[in-house]
């Protein structure tokens, strides 16, 4: 008796020292901060929680956290957080998992068509027994008395019809049928799709042991970093023409694969952390130097020239690309399009931008829902009308293209960050480019595309390649003209860049023989001409060099 007086008394004094659990299970993330390759969500929940030691669960958190960086606090003075931990729940029910609400739904309807369909494939199983014994019963009377024209010509159409009308029942049956199995497919696909967000077997939960001195109502917060969601700027760029400025629209490609939506959310961007091509040519020195004869790599040079090659893809617009332009009218008649509003604008997001020594921060007042589908929701941040200086610039021997630049002076103050930009120019799709701030440059350049109705050649003046032996010298002279012409209807100014070979040894000699006006960057080899052109006016620009080396040795040109 002694014994079992004692072995209670240890189960009370256990059980009274046990901690109340108390699990919030409908805490609600209300703020996400997303950096260039990370996330910090803030999630608040309350419990009522009893006098003393408790613990509390924060439930359905994401299983992709930093457990280094939560952060928990909780509202009340006389609350205190003794201590903070994480784990897996594996025996979660399946109503509580992540993201429920839309795998669940799919699954109910999978299971509701197949339960019809099921009924459906009975309904056949009678159709077909129906037609069965008519086909059995086709003996009409007996064998002593056959039966009157009259009754056999009804029996044959009751027979007739009645087969009619089961052949149709089956066949509307099997089309039924059918449409059922292709919706129960897709559902299936739509759920695994949906798998890695919806239907996880185990949560992540935030334990927190907490200490009261009183039984009350208590709301927690806990922030916490995710490291599967990001952000990426990207830009449109639109000029009606060159004598207004630049309107750039900044927009964020939010991704994020948290296992959990984000609904009403009030979102912060953070920059903490970080077909033909319409991006303007960059010139590169070229030099000359000593050739020595590889005739192994000639020889498989000349074997791979007899092999047939892939021709290369021309560069430019998708045939996708045509669209939505044309229509004219709706349902009621028609309508102007100038009525329709930009469906991206700064201005309903109610974006704050803040500056700090070291990051930029985006605040979007409107709540906003983004979903953890590991895809692209795009939201305007910022709109900004660039000053700009417009000219044109061609590199012929890279590219015959003109390319139309706009030269962005004091670009710093902007915050902008590398990305890819879309480009319109008089309203009309140009194509893409890039912006990339992270030059040293006090000017940006940004590309607009090339103008087809700026004509730029470049050729060789085969007249004047001359080969010479002077003594033990060998003199080779090369000769380029280059040939811009303007076919707009008014004036414009061009850079045409070009370059000459710069010598790595003593023994080679470059001389510039005519240079056409250039300007002249020999540490570079650059040679820069900036032509104003009347509308319909052409200029010709020539350049020779030669280069002298020893008659024994052979040269090349190489960047």
């Amino acid at each position: 008796m002694k014994k079992i007086t004692v072995f209670l008394g240890m189960m009370c004094a256990w059980v009274m020292a046990a901690h109340a659990s108390v699990t919030i299970e409908n805490s609600k993330v209300v703020e996400v901060t997303i950096y260039r390759n990370y996330a910090k969500e803030t999630r608040v929940g309350s419990a009522s929680i009893p006098e003393g030691n408790s613990e509390v669960i924060l439930t359905n958190v994401s299983n992709l956290i930093d457990e280094n960086s939560i952060q928990v606090g909780s509202k009340g003075s006389d609350i205190k957080i003794l201590s903070v931990s994480t784990r897996i729940n594996y025996l979660v029910e399946p109503n509580k998992l992540a993201n429920p609400t839309k795998v669940k739904i799919w699954q109910d309807s999978v299971k509701l068509l197949q339960n019809d369909a099921g009924f459906i494939l009975k309904e056949m199983e009678v159709y077909r027994n129906s037609l069965q014994l008519l086909y059995s019963n086709n003996k009409l009377g007996n064998e002593q008395e056959g039966l009157k024209p009259d009754l056999l010509k009804q029996l044959l159409e009751l027979n007739f019809a009645k087969q009619l009308e089961l052949n149709r029942l089956l066949y509307d049956a099997q089309l039924k049928y059918n449409e059922m199995q292709e919706t129960i497919a897709t559902l299936n696909n739509q759920i695994y799709q949906g798998s890695s967000n919806g239907t996880s077997k185990s949560v992540r939960e935030i334990v927190l042991k907490v200490y009261s001195k009183e039984a009350k109502t208590v709301a927690f917060k806990a922030s916490y970093l995710i490291t599967t969601a990001y952000w990426v700027p990207t830009y449109e760029i639109r000029c009606a023409n060159t004598t207004k400025p630049l309107e750039l629209s900044c927009r964020a490609k939010i991704v994020q694969n948290s296992g959990y939506d984000w609904k009403d959310v009030k979102v912060k961007l953070s920059t903490a952390n970080p077909n033909q091509n319409h991006s303007r040519p960059i010139l590169y020195p070229i030099f000359v130097d000593f050739m020595q004869p590889d005739y192994y790599n000639k020889k498989l040079e000349d074997v791979d020239a007899y092999k047939p090659g892939l021709e290369k893809s021309a560069e430019g617009l998708s045939n996708t690309m045509n669209i939505a332009y044309g229509f004219s009218g709706d349902v009621n008649g028609s309508y102007n399009l100038d009525d329709f509003k930009n469906g991206l604008n700064i201005k309903d997001n109610n974006v704050t931008v803040y500056e700090g020594d070291m990051m930029v921060e985006y605040d979007i007042e409107d709540l906003q829902d983004i979903e953890s589908d590991g895809k692209e929701h795009i939201v305007a941040i910022q709109e900004i009308s660039l000053p700009a200086i417009y000219n044109y610039h061609a590199v012929p021997k890279l590219d015959v293209g003109a390319f139309l630049l706009a030269r962005v002076t004091d670009w710093g103050k902007y915050n902008l960050l590398a990305g890819e930009t879309t480009i319109f120019f008089d309203d009309m799709y140009v194509g893409k480019s890039y912006i990339n701030p992270n030059v040293s440059a006090d000017t940006l350049l940004i590309s607009l595309g090339r103008d087809e109705k700026v004509n730029v050649k470049r050729n060789k003046l085969n007249d004047y390649a001359v080969t010479k032996v002077v003594g033990s010298k060998k003199r080779e002279t090369k000769a380029y003209e280059i040939i811009v012409k303007n076919n707009k209807s008014y004036p414009i100014e061009i850079e045409v860049l070009d370059q000459y070979p710069i010598s790595k040894t003593d023994d080679i000699e470059v001389t510039l023989d005519e240079t056409g006006g250039a300007l002249i960057v020999e540490e570079y080899g650059k040679l820069t001409w900036n032509l104003k052109l009347q509308p319909g006016e052409s200029k010709k620009l020539k350049f020779v060099y030669t280069i002298k080396y020893p008659e024994d040795l052979n040269v090349y040109e190489h960047n």
